[in-house]
């Protein structure tokens, strides 16, 4: 029993006694590739292909050691006229350019509010971005890095090493969503009276002629009219969408009462994916439902239930018991994807706190026989994996 206590205290009080700051960017490796975010997580730069990068940088957490071995130096603060690089975004869409040339592209997972700072290594054969974006209506700073050109001095236009986070190919088309004008679209199509809706989302296709919401809004409303060849015609033209967030609404449409009538349909399940394998790493978190489950057992496991939601929210649920003592302990958060492998939870010690890199719990995904299994560990002495719930 004492064990079983320790470690549920144990990682409570570790998760609680964080503190609160934001990705910093602690400089290059001036032996090879890596970078430094905050002090102790080594992230290598996306590769360049044809102008484009994709997928999110793979980072880990480094020992002090480690870290010194790489030699990290600060980077070059770009800013001026006599900026090397220059970084400005669209949407979820970030540009870099290179002595005012087009140097690279690339999609964030959540839509850039602005661009904080740009570094450039020694030799300014790798960039680095530090930018925000608003989760859960709380702004962060993330920071994404690139290598421009290789050591031998070439540019970089062999195929990419990361792995793709999404299967759309081609540069993405740049989110209008912040466009004051298709702002007020889609706030008034949100709030429009039921006969009005549909034309209140087809008005915000007429700005944004590849928005997403309002491509899944128009499926739901015409599917809710028993039009299905149109409301799967709109979900078809998500299926071809380049928007980083297509796929989140195909998984969306898998579970909206909406398509309850037309789940058995072929065409709906080829469009949504519901009878192919998951070839993204948000399928693989959100494809079931977004709800995982441990089932517990008395003074050995706990009983965990984790809920994750397309708005990046996380719930945690641990619950255990043991010779009539029962611990039952929940945790808000939110969630984001670190490469096609890792999930990462960040769970805050109170609701409204800022977390910092204590708070962040390291998921990875395991094979467990013929699905997906995530295991977790949030702090030291909480680990977990658990298996989707279908809905």
């Amino acid at each position: 029993m004492a064990m079983q206590r320790r470690w549920v205290v144990v990682g409570v009080l570790g998760i609680l006694a964080a503190t609160a700051s934001a990705d910093t960017f602690g400089g290059f490796s001036s032996i090879d590739a890596p970078y430094l975010v905050n002090q102790d997580r080594v992230c290598t730069p996306l590769e360049v292909a044809n102008g484009k990068a994709t997928g999110a940088p793979a980072c880990e957490k480094a020992a002090t050691d480690d870290i010194a071995h790489l030699t990290v130096k600060p980077g070059v603060v770009q800013s001026g006229a006599k900026a090397t690089y220059v970084a400005t975004a669209a949407g979820r869409v970030l540009t870099v350019t290179k002595d005012r040339s087009a140097a690279v592209t690339w999609t964030a997972a959540d839509p850039i509010g602005k661009i904080v700072e740009v570094y450039a290594s020694q030799y300014e054969d790798r960039v680095a971005v530090t930018y925000t974006t608003r989760q859960l209506g709380k702004e962060t700073t993330s920071v994404v890095a690139f290598t421009i050109v290789k050591t031998t001095g070439r540019d970089v236009g062999g195929p990419s090493t990361v792995k793709p986070t999404t299967t759309v190919t081609g540069p993405a088309p740049a989110s209008l969503e912040d466009d004051p004008a298709v702002h007020q679209a889609i706030d008034a199509a949100r709030k429009a009276a039921k006969g009005k809706q549909l034309d209140a989302w087809r008005a915000v296709l007429a700005l944004d002629a590849d928005h997403s919401e309002a491509r899944f809004r128009i499926a739901t409303l015409e599917a809710s009219a028993k039009h299905t060849a149109d409301a799967i015609a709109a979900l078809e033209q998500l299926v071809h969408s380049k928007r980083g967030d297509a796929i989140e609404w195909l998984v969306e449409a898998r579970f909206d009462p909406a398509f309850a009538g037309v789940r058995a349909d072929p065409k709906f399940r080829a469009a949504v994916g519901l009878d192919r394998p998951p070839a993204t790493a948000y399928e693989r978190l959100m494809g079931f439902g977004g709800q995982w489950e441990q089932t517990g057992t008395s003074c050995d496991a706990p009983e965990i239930r984790l809920t994750v939601k397309r708005d990046r929210s996380v719930k945690l649920h641990v619950k255990s018991s043991c010779n009539g003592q029962v611990f039952d302990l929940p945790f808000n958060g939110t969630w984001r994807l670190d490469d096609t492998d890792h999930v990462t939870l960040i769970l805050p010690p109170s609701r409204g706190a800022a977390a910092s890199n204590k708070d962040e719990a390291p998921c990875a995904f395991k094979q467990h026989g013929e699905e997906d299994a995530l295991h977790c560990a949030v702090g030291k002495d909480l680990e977990f994996e658990v298996l989707p719930t279908r809905r």
